[in-house]
């Protein structure tokens, strides 16, 4: 189902050896102009909880991702009353992290631009313009409505229900439990057959492909490592990396034609021009390189080969009518299968379920009642993509006109720290399942037109999950030590590793 198309092209046409020759004096000429653009020394001195400022270390410090609790409290502790906080040694960035401020940015569409980038490149579904996000959605929005995905819940269960097997043996941690749930799950609800080869070969393979996009598309939630952090020596990589993408690059001519490889893969603004912020993470994992046209052959291919009536017969319909192009359909297929988030919502809440006794107990002794109210409180405070960003498109003015925003500045919405708000949550640092009035109002999934599309695909996963270990074990506890995700730039909240040992109910 999932394969690389590594063959060679019949003939190699002068457009694409004109693009590879410019992607490739791209990568020399950045790193000879020594990366003129972001190389700036942030100019933090000590300890983030000693400082008065937030400086563009602590957005990439592997110790403040592996903490976003304690960070999120500080920022509230530290910096209320202000709407954004600027951002030391990062020039034009700003940090939201009220519940107020960061809600009514997300619904101002005309002043806050979802897409981080200032060339409009096609990046995600949820990146597009309001017109053209409400044109590509329709194709696929029904499809993920509460009442289509509820009808997925014995396939759901199934998968959830082999997953735990496999995690009671010891065959995996929770992350890969987590992973191969969600991705079943997806694969499932895009009408694709993962079992067929009775493996999860296919399942991982897929997993695989689309942790690689995040690595590579890092900045949808942060600016980036500065260019001034880019291992010495590091171009001679990255020629690599181009290298050995050649091949299946020419086979995406072939197939795609230019303008849609090209408004893919983008040399001209990844490689030749990068922009000052945010960074792409490409430079700093330019192994995975070849895996971006790898990924995108496939996503073709499945989206020719299936033929059961769900989300990809509306794709298909909407390139074949010309409303929908190839390359915004290929894009919108790897961020219905995005995993990364969603699995580390799964992973966030068998650690709750392992570290909050009081709760584990209240929800095993009522799950039908208290299941709903544990997932949701593990998605407010635990969220799992802690920020998004934002785009200053047009003069702040009216509720914004005395902020220090202007045209061109990027703003992160730190969605962990809004779900701490103190000013909507009672005791927020705290995981409760009696939260009096304030149900219902995280912005873990977003606002506005850009609210999650896959958010009721991931609950029901998570209440299925959750039914599931409760009803087979009286407890579940943590196994060695874990290890958070912190190397990644899109502001993720959840685990490397995760050790769980579960314990059975008595016969």
């Amino acid at each position: 189902m999932i394969q690389g198309m590594m063959e060679a092209p019949e003939g190699s046409t002068p457009v694409a050896w004109m693009v590879f020759a410019i992607t490739l004096a791209g990568v020399l000429v950045a790193f000879m102009l020594q990366w003129r653009a972001g190389s700036k020394t942030n100019g933090a001195v000590g300890n983030y909880k000693d400082r008065d400022y937030v400086a563009h270390q602590d957005l990439v410090d592997p110790a403040i991702r592996g903490d976003h609790l304690t960070f999120n409290t500080h920022l509230h502790n530290n910096f209320a009353g202000q709407r954004f906080i600027p951002v030391r040694g990062e020039e034009g960035c700003f940090l939201a992290f009220t519940h107020a401020t960061c809600k009514e940015a997300m619904n101002d569409h005309a002043t806050f631009s979802s897409n981080p980038f200032a060339e409009d490149r096609l990046v995600a579904l949820n990146t597009l313009s309001k017109a053209d996000h409400s044109r590509v959605l329709r194709y696929v929005h029904t499809h993920y409505s509460q009442t289509e995905v509820g009808q997925l819940d014995k396939d759901v269960s199934k998968v959830i229900e082999r997953c735990t097997d496999e995690l009671e043996r010891g065959e995996c941690d929770a992350v890969m439990w987590a992973k191969r749930i969600h991705m079943a799950s997806t694969l499932t609800r895009l009408g694709l057959d993962w079992e067929q080869a009775g493996t999860w070969e296919k399942v991982d393979e897929v997993v695989m492909l689309n942790d690689a996009m995040v690595y590579l598309v890092a900045p949808l939630g942060g600016v980036g490592k500065q260019y001034s952090s880019v291992p010495r020596g590091q171009w001679f990589w990255v020629f690599v990396g181009m290298l050995r993408s050649l091949l299946p690059t020419f086979t995406m001519f072939r197939r795609f034609g230019f303008r849609c490889t090209w408004e893919i893969v983008r040399p001209d603004v990844t490689v030749l021009f990068p922009p000052a912020a945010p960074r792409m993470g490409l430079w700093w994992h330019p192994e995975l390189l070849p895996l971006v046209p790898q990924y995108f052959l496939s996503l073709y291919d499945l989206m020719q080969s299936t033929t059961s009536a769900g989300p990809m017969s509306g794709i298909r319909e909407g390139v074949a009518t010309g409303d929908l192009k190839l390359e915004e359909a290929l894009t919108l297929l790897v961020q219905l299968m995005v995993n990364m988030t969603s699995a580390n919502a799964l992973a966030n809440m068998v650690y709750r379920l392992a570290t909050e006794e009081a709760a584990a107990q209240e929800v095993s002794a009522d799950p039908e009642r208290l299941c709903p109210v544990f997932v949701q409180e593990v998605l407010r405070l635990d969220a799992p993509l802690q920020r998004n960003p934002r785009r200053v498109a047009k003069q702040p003015e009216r509720k914004w006109k005395d902020s220090p925003l202007k045209v061109g500045d990027h703003v992160l919405l730190l969605l962990g720290a809004a779900n701490m708000d103190p000013a909507v949550h009672e005791k927020p640092e705290e995981f409760r399942l009696d939260r009096p009035g304030d149900k219902g109002s995280e912005v873990t999934f977003g606002s506005g037109i850009h609210y999650c599309l896959g958010s009721n695909l991931v609950k029901m996963e998570m209440r299925l999950a959750l039914e599931c270990l409760l009803r087979r074990y009286k407890s579940v506890e943590l196994q060695g030590d874990y290890q958070r995700l912190v190397d990644v730039d899109v502001g993720n909240w959840g685990f490397r590793r995760l050790g769980v040992q579960l314990h059975s109910k008595a016969a």
